[in-house]
C-alpha cells in the first residue's frame, strides 16, 4: 500500500510540475504575442541607430559556457543586432532582472572589410527559419563574435529576460547574412586554411601540455609519466604533420618524453 502511495504522490508531482510549465509557457507566449517586450528593445537602440540610416533589426543572445573541474559556469549575454546592405552591427544590451531597464553596451560593426568568414547554421521547421548561429571571423581566421537568433524568445527561466517573437525579422535576417557569408568566403579563399593552421596549432599546445603533465606523474608513477608523455608527443607529431608552424611544443614534448623514459628506467632499475 505504502509503495502505491508514493508513485500516486511521484505522479502528482510530477504532474503538477509538468502544468505548471505549459501554463507559464502559453502566459509567455501571449506576452510575447503582444509585442511588449520587442517594442521596447527596439526602442531602447533607436537613438543609436537614427542617423545611421534604415536598419533592420532583432534580438539575439549567446551562452557561453564554461568548465571548472565538475562544475559549468554559464555566462549570458544579449544583443540587439542592426544591418543594413553588407554593414552588421551587434548591440550588447544589459537588462536588469528586476526593473527591466535596458542599457547598452558598445556596438561592434561589421563588413566584408573586416571579416574573413563568416559561419551560418539554421535550424527550420516545416520550412520556417527557427534557429541561426552565427560564428564571425576576422582575416586571420581568427574568432570575433558569436551569436544565436531564436524566432521565440521566452521568459523560461530567470536567465532569458524577454518574450519576443521575430518570425519575419529571424527569415529577414537568414538571408541577410547567409549573402554575406557568401561574398566574405568569396573574397577570402584562404582563411579555411588558416583556420585548419590554428587547429593544428591548438593540438600541438594541448600535446605539449600533456608532455608537461606526463613529466610530474613521472617523479611518483613513471609508468603513467611516460604513457601520458608518449600521448602528447604523438599530438606534437600530428599537428606538425598537418602544417603547424611551430616547433616548440613539438620540442617540449621530446625533452618531457626523454625525461619521464630516464625516470621510467630509474623505477625498473631499482624496484623491478
Amino acid at each position: 500500500m505504502g509503495n502505491w502511495f508514493s508513485l500516486v504522490f511521484v505522479a502528482v508531482i510530477v504532474g503538477a510540475v509538468a502544468c505548471f510549465r505549459l501554463v507559464r509557457k502559453s502566459i509567455n507566449r501571449k506576452a510575447a504575442q503582444s509585442g511588449e517586450d520587442k517594442r521596447r528593445v527596439h526602442k531602447a537602440v533607436e537613438p543609436l541607430l537614427a542617423t545611421d540610416g534604415n536598419f533592420q533589426t532583432l534580438y539575439a543572445h549567446w551562452e557561453k559556457k564554461e568548465s571548472y573541474a565538475r562544475a559549468v559556469w554559464t555566462t549570458y549575454y544579449r544583443y540587439m543586432v542592426a544591418y543594413q546592405g553588407e554593414t552588421l552591427c551587434i548591440i550588447p544590451l544589459h537588462i536588469d532582472k528586476k526593473t527591466r531597464e535596458i542599457q547598452l553596451g558598445q556596438p561592434s560593426v561589421f563588413s566584408p572589410e573586416n571579416l574573413g568568414k563568416v559561419t551560418v547554421k539554421t535550424k527550420q521547421k516545416d520550412g520556417v527559419v527557427e534557429h541561426i548561429e552565427i560564428w564571425l571571423g576576422n582575416k586571420q581566421g581568427e574568432k570575433l563574435f558569436e551569436l544565436y537568433v531564436d524566432a521565440e524568445n521566452l521568459r523560461k527561466s530567470r536567465w532569458y529576460l524577454v518574450n519576443i517573437v521575430q518570425q519575419e525579422e529571424c527569415a529577414a535576417f537568414e538571408r541577410f547574412i547567409s549573402s554575406l557569408a557568401q561574398r566574405v568566403a568569396a573574397e577570402n579563399p584562404g582563411v579555411d586554411d588558416l583556420i585548419k593552421k590554428s587547429v593544428n596549432e591548438g593540438k600541438g599546445i594541448i600535446g605539449a601540455g600533456v608532455s608537461i603533465v606526463g613529466a610530474v606523474f613521472a617523479f611518483f608513477f613513471p609508468p603513467a609519466g611516460i604513457v601520458l608523455s608518449l600521448i602528447g608527443l604523438l599530438l606534437c607529431i600530428v599537428s606538425k604533420l598537418k602544417g603547424a608552424n611551430s616547433k616548440k611544443p613539438l620540442i617540449i614534448s621530446i625533452i618531457c618524453t626523454i625525461w619521464s623514459a630516464g625516470f621510467l628506467w630509474l623505477f625498473f632499475a631499482i624496484f623491478v
